[in-house]
C-alpha cells in the first residue's frame, strides 16, 4: 500500500475514533471537535517525513507544545487584537522552527492550526479542560495508529550509509596500497555507489542530516568527506605506482 494511502487510513481511523468516542460515548461535543481537529491537523494537514513509528515519536514530543498552543489560543481569543498578536508571534516562532530540520518543519502547519481553532468564537475559557482532553485524545489515537496500523519497513539511516561509505573507502585505499596498485572493477563500482548513496536526493527526507544540531552537522561533514574520498578513489591513475 502506498504511503499516502497508509496515512489516509491512519488519519481517518484516529479522527473518527476520537470524535465518536467523545460525542456519543462521553457526550462531550467540545472534546469531540478537538479530538477530530487534532488528528486531522497533525496528520492530514502536516507533512512529517519518515515511517509511522518515526512520526509517532515526533508526535509524543510535540504533545506538550499542542497543550500550550490550545491554551494560548483559548485565552488570547478574549480580544481580536490579542488573538492577532498571538498569531503573529506564534506564526513567526513556528516558521523559524523549520531551521531545526524536516520533521519540526513538517509539523509546524498542524501546530499553527491548533492555535487557530481556539481563537474562533465563542470565547469560552471554561471549556479549556474539554479542549485539552479532546486534543490529547486525538493525538494519542494518532500516535497509536501511526505505530501499529499498517507499519512500514524502516529505511536505512544516514549514519549507516555514512559508515558503509567509510568502510568502502578504507577497503579501496587498502587495495591501492597493494600491487598492482589499481582498483578492481568491483571496487571501483563500490566506491562510486558509496559516493552516490550519500547524495541528499538519494536519501529519504526523514534521514537527511538537515538540522542545526551538533550530531546532524557532524554527519553532514563526515558524509561530504566520505563522498569526496570515494569519488577520488573511484577513478585512480591506471599507471602502476613507481617503486
Amino acid at each position: 500500500m502506498a504511503g499516502a494511502a497508509r496515512q489516509a487510513v491512519r488519519t481517518t481511523v484516529a479522527a473518527c475514533a476520537g470524535f465518536y468516542l467523545c460525542l456519543y460515548g462521553l457526550h462531550e461535543p467540545v472534546a469531540a471537535t478537538y479530538a477530530l481537529f487534532a488528528a486531522v491537523s497533525m496528520a492530514g494537514l502536516s507533512h512529517i517525513p519518515g515511517t509511522g513509528r518515526q512520526r509517532a515519536a515526533v508526535l509524543v514530543r510535540l504533545l506538550p507544545v499542542a497543550w500550550a498552543l490550545v491554551t494560548a489560543g483559548t485565552f488570547l481569543a478574549v480580544r481580536t487584537w490579542s488573538a492577532v498578536a498571538g498569531m503573529l508571534l506564534i506564526g513567526f516562532a513556528l516558521a523559524f522552527v523549520a531551521a531545526a530540520g524536516p520533521r519540526p518543519a513538517g509539523a509546524a502547519p498542524g501546530l499553527q492550526l491548533l492555535y487557530i481553532l481556539p481563537c474562533f468564537p465563542p470565547y469560552v475559557p471554561g471549556t479549556l479542560g474539554a479542549r485539552l482532553a479532546g486534543a490529547t485524545l486525538g493525538i494519542a489515537l494518532l500516535i497509536l495508529a501511526e505505530t501499529f496500523l499498517l507499519p512500514e519497513a524502516r529505511s536505512r539511516t544516514y549514519r549507516e550509509l555514512a559508515a558503509e561509505a567509510a568502510g568502502t573507502a578504507a577497503r579501496c585505499a587498502a587495495e591501492l596500497h597493494r600491487a598492482p596498485f589499481l582498483l578492481s572493477d568491483a571496487s571501483t563500482a563500490a566506491a562510486r555507489a558509496a559516493g552516490e548513496s550519500l547524495r541528499p536526493s538519494r536519501v529519504p527526507e526523514a534521514e537527511r542530516p538537515a538540522g542545526p544540531g551538533i550530531r546532524e552537522r557532524a554527519l553532514a561533514h563526515a558524509s561530504r568527506a566520505r563522498s569526496v574520498r570515494a569519488a577520488g578513489i573511484a577513478a585512480p591513475s591506471r599507471s602502476p605506482r613507481p617503486a
